[in-house]
């Protein structure tokens, strides 16, 4: 559900609004209240903690834009509404969602609640999969006793002490918790399926983690993973739309196999 309010000294441009969005049926929303000025709209805001808000700019009283300057509000959406081209300038430097200019088509605030929308569901998908590493970071981590080869011969590791290994060339490291690295014999993918399937995640084609270490997941322009020991593990373009979904299910799997 998206919570919403509007902010608009003109009555019927609140009256119009309500009835388009109310249009929207493939979003649910949920009007929580109006207001005719920004000092009413500003304590609407407090009381409702909305997740978008409608704002006209051009009011009487407190110009729309001088929102902010308002302190102690909470974490909110902004989509503005003007009749005066000449305010989207203001309006993009402040950085909100958008502007829909009067009168409203239908078609454009539509395109701009999407926006809102998306943008919600993904900061709150994050928000989950920090929450998820956090829980995981408190969990027994899991392992087993395998054999690997090496240079010279094998050696033997409990994969609750590996971190993460990374490709090199045609052989892998594996890296501990104290640090310490280990050459082997063998290429990243065969050192996966050797590994626990439910332990270990190939964040990207050069990398292989131990989900047990990871503290948080970071989605930006180059995504990463951050590790309890403060390494950043880059994650590719590909596994960002499958990273969240892929580790809970190897966290269920976990889960499932202590019972």
């Amino acid at each position: 559900m998206l919570t919403t309010i509007i902010i608009d000294d003109d009555e019927i441009a609140i009256f119009r609004l309500t009835k388009l969005l109310k249009n929207l049926s493939s979003y649910e929303i949920q009007i929580k209240g109006t207001a005719l000025n920004l000092a009413d709209g500003i304590e609407l805001i407090k009381e409702t903690q909305p997740d978008l808000v409608f704002l006209d700019i051009n009011m009487s009283g407190k110009n729309g834009l001088e929102i902010f300057n308002e302190k102690d509000l909470p974490s909110f959406k902004i989509i503005f509404c003007t009749a005066y081209e000449q305010y989207a300038i203001d309006v993009i430097k402040n950085n909100p969602c958008g502007y829909l200019l009067k009168p409203i088509d239908f078609l454009e605030l539509k395109e701009a609640v999407q926006k809102v929308f998306v943008g919600l569901s993904r900061g709150l998908k994050y928000l989950l999969m920090e929450e998820k590493m956090n829980y995981m970071n408190l969990l027994e981590i899991p392992g087993e006793n395998i054999l690997f080869d090496v240079v010279n011969g094998f050696i033997s590791f409990n994969t609750r002490n590996i971190e993460y290994c990374y490709a090199s060339q045609s052989y892998s490291v594996i890296v501990n918790f104290d640090k310490k690295e280990n050459l082997l014999t063998k290429p990243l993918r065969e050192l996966q399926n050797m590994f626990p399937e439910n332990q270990f995640h190939r964040t990207h084609k050069s990398y292989l983690v131990n989900i047990y270490h990871i503290r948080k997941y970071i989605h930006a322009k180059e995504s990463y993973v951050l590790l309890r020991c403060g390494i950043k593990i880059p994650v590719s373009v590909r596994a960002t739309s499958t990273i969240v979904e892929d580790i809970k299910q190897k966290l269920q799997l976990g889960q499932a196999g202590k019972k």
